[in-house]
């Protein structure tokens, strides 16, 4: 599924949204996430290497790239990835569990409304892959199915 199925429903907010994704497009973006452990989370804060993963647990393109991730953890091991999308806490807990993602220290599974994620980064297509350096500035960007290649060849 696209996250552009959002924004026609927030049809009203997409000239606002154009305008919010113009600013700041190279830091952390200032998201308020809910983990699935309750706990709040404001991206802004996040410390160290991240990477931001939009997704949605039906979507067939974001399930090949999170088996990917999962056959490559190893590469991983410097960065905190988040897998966000805008689903019930069943449907993260059942997606993280059947990609074998839950019980790794570093990956995270957080909820966030389809307003923040239209707010922060516009519609685009899920998958979507933004890694930041331990500064918070973005490194680099995979909108769309990508590659595992490409994307371990971004890693530093």
């Amino acid at each position: 599924m696209l996250m552009t199925l959002v924004a026609c429903q927030h049809a009203e907010k997409k000239r606002e949204i154009k305008s919010a994704t113009n600013v700041k497009q190279n830091d952390l973006p200032a998201m308020q996430l809910m983990t699935t452990s309750g706990q709040p989370v404001f991206t802004k804060a996040l410390a160290g290497k991240i990477i931001l993963i939009l997704f949605q647990p039906e979507c067939d393109h974001c399930q090949r790239e999170a088996e990917q991730i999962q056959h490559n953890l190893g590469a991983f091991v410097n960065y905190q990835l988040y897998f966000i999308s805008d689903v019930s806490e069943a449907e993260l807990l059942r997606f993280a569990n059947e990609y074998n993602l839950n019980t790794h220290v570093n990956i995270h599974f957080a909820r966030t409304t389809a307003d923040e994620i239209l707010s922060n980064f516009g519609p685009l297509e899920t998958p979507a892959l933004f890694i930041y350096s331990a500064e918070g500035k973005l490194e680099n960007k995979f909108i769309g199915e990508t590659d595992i290649q490409m994307i371990l060849s971004a890693l530093k």
